[in-house]
């Protein structure tokens, strides 16, 4: 199915939203038989989605706040993560260090470690454990102030090492059901006047043309732009999202930096603070400050990120950061609930499906109000339920046994990826670096990578040497991953953000492989190039800007 088809289809399902909520649902929904199509205006995972602290938890801080039932959901669907996507979802090891001065002492954390644990007992990740001997603290080399500190407690959850990527996959999966799966298409009206239909007009944002769509039900998954969307359709609708800023900064590793990733109070106001190790950097965050500001250009503001500095220099031992020592920022806007007069960190991180039959009589309309990227998967069964019910169908979900594309097939990861890498280089003649990069990014999907070099033996070539890049991905981003620009391709699939520079070293190679496949023109190739490089500049402010941009001119 494809764009043209927009018109002459009635959909059992409209999604317009696409991050990992959305994406979860088509998948749902089409694994389930289901005519599903998503609208995405931008791309997907291109907000919340892929500006997230990376952490697929259980949201150890909830039970503060009793939020049991959402704790074992989070625990329950990182094991399901674990198994279902294990190139993108890794065990992460976190340490908590207890101090006198610590808000929460040595028995609430250690209550707390114990509820954890009961909570996941079907997980396949340790049990927390504390370390109170002071030489044993020693060698676990925090790399932060030991004044004051009375214990460690360390457990396990897991990163999503690029987000973006495990929504990208979701998405593939959609499409491979049968979704048809449309990012860079805006929904500019929708109608609730026909009895059982829904009459969308989605606009191509890169043509211009606009197409009519007819769906049974909408779901309005657009996340922190749910507000927006539910206006276009009544301008009167209560508002519903409440949502709130979290901003990072990356740093570069540093001798006697943590060799854990840090799960600390912050000093300024309680609230989670993490360090956590990431390929070559130090991820550090979050915030958490209501946000009202423009949703299409969320960045960490000067305020945010004196916190953060604040924070570091608070803790850390053995250098002192200045904002010179900033890689680069990042920030999101949550889509929290409309909670107000309530403290950011108490606003629910529930999901809420709003079905709008019950509240104002609206048939067809569904609206996905929060969602953490953890429990996109329950969340999107629930809709699928409630969906299958109103449109008088019996069909169970599919997702949790459902491998996503790149762990299709695979039994262990590890040694999958530790042979696989030797024989896609004998294979093709690249170095084992090369294709165990591959693999590391694509999972089993490195071999589809590997094998559009049949086609142009020079897309085999290097373009990029950290994170290490070959031309193929560039292809295959286009072809099979729904990329139409420089920023899908560079920030979205090829995780560019994993190096300094976020792609402007390459940029231009990159260009020139897309434009062919593309068929830009010389003129719209410079152009886009020219938008890539501010959209670099104006989300996350790389300290490298002007000297990624001098040495890739020289």
């Amino acid at each position: 199915m494809t764009e043209e088809d927009l018109s002459g289809t009635l959909f059992d399902a409209a999604i317009i939203g696409g991050g990992i909520n959305g994406v979860g649902i088509a998948q749902d929904l089409a694994l389930r038989g289901l005519k599903v199509v998503l609208l995405e205006k931008d791309d997907f995972a291109g907000h919340t989605t892929g500006a997230s602290t990376k952490l697929i938890h259980g949201g150890l801080r909830y039970l503060e706040y009793l939020e049991f039932g959402l704790v074992r959901e989070s625990l329950r669907e990182r094991e399901i993560l674990l198994k279902n996507a294990p190139h993108l979802v890794v065990p992460l090891q976190l340490d908590i260090p207890v101090y006198k001065t610590s808000k929460r002492n040595f028995l609430t954390v250690k209550a707390g470690m114990v509820l954890y644990d009961l909570l996941s007992w079907d997980k396949s990740l340790p049990n927390h454990h504390f370390i109170r001997n002071a030489r044993k603290i020693a060698r676990r080399e925090l790399g932060i102030t030991t004044r004051g500190l009375k214990a460690v407690t360390s457990y396990y959850d897991c990163q999503a090492l690029l987000p973006e990527r495990l929504c990208v996959e979701v998405a593939r999966s959609a499409a491979t059901a049968g979704a048809l799966m449309l990012n860079g298409h805006k929904v500019t009206a929708c109608n609730h006047d026909e009895p059982g239909v829904a009459r969308l007009t989605v606009k191509n944002r890169q043509t211009g043309t606009t197409h009519p769509v007819k769906a049974r039900i909408v779901v309005n998954a657009g996340g922190i732009f749910v507000d927006k969307i539910l206006r276009m359709i009544d301008e009167k609708s209560p508002r519903k999202m409440g949502g709130t800023k979290g901003s990072h900064i990356l740093l570069r590793k540093f001798d006697g930096g943590p060799k854990q990733a840090l799960y600390i109070e912050a000093y300024q106001d309680g609230r989670p603070f993490f360090i956590i190790p990431w390929y070559d950097f130090y991820l550090v965050g979050t915030t958490d400050i209501y946000y009202d500001g423009d949703l299409d250009l969320v960045r960490a503001s000067e305020e945010e990120i004196g916190y953060l500095l604040r924070e570091l220099n608070h803790w850390l031992t053995k250098k002192s950061i200045g904002r010179d020592d900033i890689v680069y920022s990042y920030a999101g806007v949550r889509p929290l609930p409309w909670e107000p007069g309530k403290k950011e960190s108490r606003v629910t991180r529930k999901h809420i499906i709003y079905d709008h039959q019950a509240h104002d009589g609206t048939e067809n309309l569904i609206s996905i109000i929060g969602g953490k990227l953890t429990t996109y998967r329950s969340l999107a069964g629930e809709c699928g339920d409630l969906i299958c019910q109103k449109l008088g169908y019996e069909r169970e979900s599919k997702t949790k046994d459902t491998p996503l594309p790149g762990a299709a097939g695979v039994t262990d990861m590890k040694s999958y990826r530790e042979e696989q890498a030797l024989l896609l280089a004998k294979r093709y003649g690249l170095r084992v670096k090369i294709t165990a990069a591959l693999l590391d990014l694509y999972g089993a999907g490195a071999a589809d990578v590997l094998a559009l070099t049949g086609e142009r033996p020079q897309w085999k070539r290097l373009i990029c040497d950290v994170p290490l890049t070959i031309g193929a991905q560039v292809v295959f981003a286009i072809r099979f991953e729904f990329a139409r620009d420089l920023s899908d391709i560079l920030i979205r699939r090829l995780g560019m953000t994993r190096s300094a520079c976020l792609g402007l070293d390459c940029l231009r190679e990159t260009a020139a492989i897309a434009g062919e496949i593309l068929n830009w023109s010389g003129r719209e190739r410079e152009e886009r190039i020219a938008a890539y490089e501010t959209y670099v500049q104006t989300r996350f402010k790389p300290a490298l800007f002007e000297r990624c941009l001098a040495g890739r001119e020289g």
